[in-house]
């Protein structure tokens, strides 16, 4: 069985006989179920979200083992029973929707079924991210709801006078909008599925293949060639496959070896992989789930969105392409040969893969829905896959797209479920405000020493949770703290979605890190390390972003362009800082001149900025006649 995109702790059961089928048609009706949706209209939320979840979370007991022991070709009895009340919770949601619908939170009666039901499913859901995503997920939960049934004996401003466990039940199980069946579920059924769909389709059209042999002709011949390869294909690929470790360890199977042959260290060739890898969930017109999750929780439109994160995905990759290039000529390290790059005439022939993402932008610049822009794509995919005989989507091929999108869309979708209750507690118990008030005494209402205390919460959140869930925590309890200061509501919520992406690199738990040092034979903490380093410059973009807002194209276009021009100055001397080199060695002075020049050009103020520039300007030259 193919790795799913979205790896688990755990791979996915290699499934025999009539269980592999009958798993595998229950996981293509889900695809086609969201699929039809997505063209032609969702059932009313809490409908939609039941049969979401009832297609779903059944999957994850059949297809994740409970433990490295458990069977590996087949579900559990265990897994069996789990799976029904996966499917009999949702069930009853779907089955009793119109009642459900009138009830009044709070007020009517939670009954005998609906506290069984409720309290056996928020279980599974806990026991479902332990399986398919982390231990720590399932730990974070299970804190928030010891914090639900223990809110009245908190001191200060976390405590709540509490529910009684009925209403508990009900917060968890029953609300709207809130909960296991609340408005994270619904984005994960009516935009996620489809763009997870989408990222299926790519995948299987070959286009992850062509944007590998694409950044091979494209950087291949310049120094230290296999490293910017890895930097353009992943940051490409990122863009469809949703995950960083599924990123590293598609990309990075090709690139470490490439680079490691090409005079790189396991150790630079894993972080540099990892770096690239992490930054794909950064790079429109996709950037993952949280970016959908963000539209639907500020009310900005997506295309806004993809349209303010481009330069500061831009800069990142910039800062990364910089370090790859002065460690190249630290080394002295050389192109790939000619004979052994991509010719431009495949490239040429096979240019029309680039027309998904050019077609994503264009429907939602004319206002079409996401959900319904990625449906129209898909059947364009389909088309295109016909026009190369080795890429045609035949039956077998549409079945196995559809089965690994529903596993993908599993994963998620358990990890919005169980980041539901999450939001649903901190917002019934008034814990998000509470929290936010924390860091805002914490800080001293200093704008700098709240924004690095938020840097600190999402990087501790993000220790083992996947970005999605991890952004959605830590967003309920920073974007408000962060508001206080007048940042705008998109502002704040990039630069927490950063840092949730970036806890991927983050010591002591960097998950992209490990997963490409496991690829690369290097010490998985060294590697860890020397990824959190080398990204260093990647880490300030969100700060620079808060202090310039042009950068997410707020202004003139003066100011923009000034701002763009600032800032790649900045990170491109922060690289040189990082490596100690750009055309001759650098002592620790100019490394330290070379700092400030970053600092000046990052967070510029009046007349700072002029500064700035002539330092980098004389920093660079200096460096060039002193060889």
């Amino acid at each position: 069985m193919k790795r799913a995109f979205f790896p688990s702790r755990i791979p996915v059961r290699s499934l025999k006989g009539w269980i592999k089928i009958f798993v595998t048609l229950y996981g293509v009706s889900a695809s086609l179920f969201h699929f039809y949706t997505s063209g032609y209209g969702t059932f009313e939320p809490r409908t939609q979200r039941g049969l979401h979840l009832l297609f779903l979370l059944p999957l994850v007991y059949l297809l994740f083992p409970a433990s490295k022991n458990s069977p590996k070709d087949r579900p559990s009895s265990w897994d069996w029973i789990a799976a029904f009340f996966c499917f009999i919770g949702p069930f009853y949601i779907v089955w009793d929707a119109e009642r459900l619908n009138f009830r009044m939170v709070g007020m009517d009666e939670v009954r005998t079924i609906e506290i069984l039901l409720g309290s056996i499913l928020v279980l599974l859901v806990v026991e479902a991210c332990r399986r398919a995503l982390s231990r720590w997920m399932a730990l974070t939960i299970s804190f928030f709801l010891m914090y639900l049934a223990t809110a009245p004996y908190w001191p200060g401003l976390l405590k709540f006078k509490g529910y009684s466990f009925p209403r508990m039940v009900e917060v968890l199980f029953l609300a709207g909008d809130e909960g296991i069946f609340g408005f994270l579920t619904g984005i994960s059924s009516n935009i996620l599925y489809i763009y997870i769909l989408f990222a299926a389709f790519m995948l299987s059209a070959g286009v992850g293949s062509f944007l590998i042999d694409f950044a091979v002709w494209a950087a291949g011949w310049s120094k230290g060639g296999p490293a910017k390869i890895a930097v353009i294909s992943s940051g490409l690929y990122g863009t469809v496959s949703g995950s960083t470790v599924a990123n590293v360890y598609t990309t990075g199977s090709f690139t470490i070896p490439l680079m490691k042959k090409g005079g790189f260290s396991p150790k630079q060739a894993a972080a540099v992989e990892a770096i690239a890898s992490t930054g794909g969930q950064l790079m429109p017109p996709i950037m993952g789930a949280g970016a959908f999750i963000m539209s639907e929780v500020t009310g900005i439109p997506y295309f806004k969105i993809i349209q303010a994160a481009a330069i500061p995905a831009i800069l990142y990759y910039l800062s990364l392409f910089f370090v790859v290039h002065f460690i190249s000529l630290k080394q002295g390290l050389k192109g790939i040969p000619r004979r052994e790059r991509a010719s431009i005439l495949p490239m040429l022939r096979h240019a029309y893969y680039f027309l998904p993402f050019i077609l994503i932008i264009v429907f939602l610049g004319y206002g079409y829905s996401p959900s319904k822009s990625a449906f129209y794509v898909i059947l364009i995919i389909l088309g295109l896959s016909f026009l190369d005989r080795k890429t045609w989507m035949g039956p077998r091929k549409l079945i196995d797209t559809f089965y690994q999108a529903a596993i993908n869309a599993a994963i998620i979708a358990t990890a919005l479920a169980g980041s539901g209750m999450v939001v649903g507690i901190l917002t019934r118990t008034g814990a998000a405000l509470a929290f936010g008030s924390v860091l805002l005494s914490a800080s001293f209402d200093q704008l700098l020493i709240a924004m690095i205390l938020v840097f600190l919460v999402v990087s501790v959140l993000g220790t083992g949770i996947p970005t999605t869930p991890s952004y959605i925590i830590a967003v309920t309890i920073g974007a408000s703290a962060l508001g206080k200061f007048g940042i705008a509501i998109l502002t704040a919520h990039l630069f927490v979605f950063y840092y949730a992406v970036l806890s991927d690199l983050t010591p002591p738990d960097a998950i992209t890190a490990f997963a490409a040092a496991n690829l690369a034979g290097s010490e998985m903490m060294a590697t860890g390390i020397e990824a959190f380093k080398l990204g260093i410059a990647g880490f300030l973009i969100p700060f620079a972003f808060v202090f310039q807002p042009a950068l997410l194209l707020h202004g003139t276009p003066f100011q923009i362009l000034k701002g763009s021009c600032l800032t790649a100055l900045g990170v491109i001397c922060l690289s040189a800082f990082l490596v100690g080199y750009t055309w001759s060695p650098l002592n620790w002075l100019k490394r330290l001149l070379f700092a400030l020049a970053a600092i000046l050009l990052v967070f510029p103020t009046i007349g700072m900025e002029l500064i700035g520039v002539g330092l980098a300007s004389g920093l660079f030259i200096w460096s060039k006649f002193k060889r």
